[in-house]
């Protein structure tokens, strides 16, 4: 019964806070290479990808799975662009960048996620419409049949020709993935430079959350009450982050009045996670920030804390 309910698969928000992450991008590469690793870490995880915007503090992205597997794909994408940053900016290493994951179980507030993820652009002042923003997948649902991609076309407004990844050189597939370790399927189409959603955004299931364009249409514009709700759950999920001193003087007390030690150190995994829930219910706190104080991996606390 519990394998079973650990593989169950569920929608998932992956957000950062743009506040802690004003730097996330700073130039037209950067806004490629976060595009670009959201397609590499698709095709390096069991996930399906249901939409995705890139803001210039910070992403947000819709996607399905088992949980496990989606705090796999969400630390994959975490660390891959972590190594651009480093490879790429002075100074890049200390560079913070993570995210948060929503598990997500309610229809309706699922499909005001599904919009949320798309039209942050034009609601954040951005003079464009999410399905003409560039750096986002709002283009591409309930399109007619003479619908192209706008990532076909070059800056002069001249269409491309898409070309398979194995038809590139070596060069050209490594300016394109910024890794050496992680791959793409030979028969992923790419042009201008980018990977196209098209090879991994599951467009019928993004769909099938509205069932209808009026129902679509409907919840693009959702109310100020809609979007709070987001905003609100996301804030929940991001938690509380103390200063170091006094999350250390807090953990070992809760580890004391629970196990009888201060140090977590001294507790089995049992135990960690047990007092990693304590923590996140008591005081809210970050689950980064738990993971430290336990001592155990970030997705094993994700995998068991909410």
């Amino acid at each position: 019964m519990g394998r079973r309910t650990t593989m169950e698969k569920h929608y998932y928000h992956i957000f950062a806070d743009g506040a802690q992450v004003r730097n996330f991008i700073v130039c037209d590469a950067d806004y490629y290479a976060v595009f670009n690793l959201i397609g590499v870490a698709a095709a390096n995880s069991d996930v399906a990808v249901l939409s995705f915007s890139i803001e210039d503090t910070h992403p947000h992205l819709l996607i399905y799975g088992a949980r496990r597997e989606s705090i796999a794909f969400k630390s994959l994408f975490e660390t891959i662009y972590r190594h651009y940053i480093a490879a790429t900016r002075r100074g890049g290493m200390s560079m913070v960048f993570y995210c948060d994951m929503c598990q997500i179980d309610d229809v309706s507030y699922l499909r005001n996620v599904g919009t949320y993820t798309i039209v942050q652009p034009t609601k954040d002042g951005k003079r464009v419409m999410p399905y003409d923003y560039f750096w986002g997948t709002g283009s591409m649902y309930f399109r007619g049949e003479r619908y192209t991609p706008l990532w076909y076309y070059d800056k002069n407004g001249v269409m491309c020709k898409p070309r398979c990844f194995d038809s590139l050189t070596v060069r050209e597939q490594r300016t394109i993935l910024h890794t050496r370790q992680l791959k793409i399927p030979g028969d992923w189409v790419v042009c201008n430079g980018l990977i196209l959603p098209e090879n991994y955004i599951d467009v019928g299931h993004y769909e099938q959350i509205y069932r209808t364009h009026n129902c679509f249409r409907v919840f693009m514009a959702s109310p100020r009450k809609a979007e709070s709700e987001v905003i609100e759950r996301m804030a929940d999920v991001r938690g509380v982050a103390m200063e170091d001193s006094e999350a250390r003087m807090v953990c070992g007390d809760m580890c004391k009045q629970l196990f009888g030690t201060r140090d977590p150190r001294r507790l089995g995994v049992k135990e960690r996670l047990r007092l990693a829930r304590e923590l996140r219910l008591r005081y809210s706190l970050t689950l980064r920030q738990i993971s430290s104080l336990v001592r155990l991996p970030e997705i094993e606390v994700r995998s068991f804390v909410r």
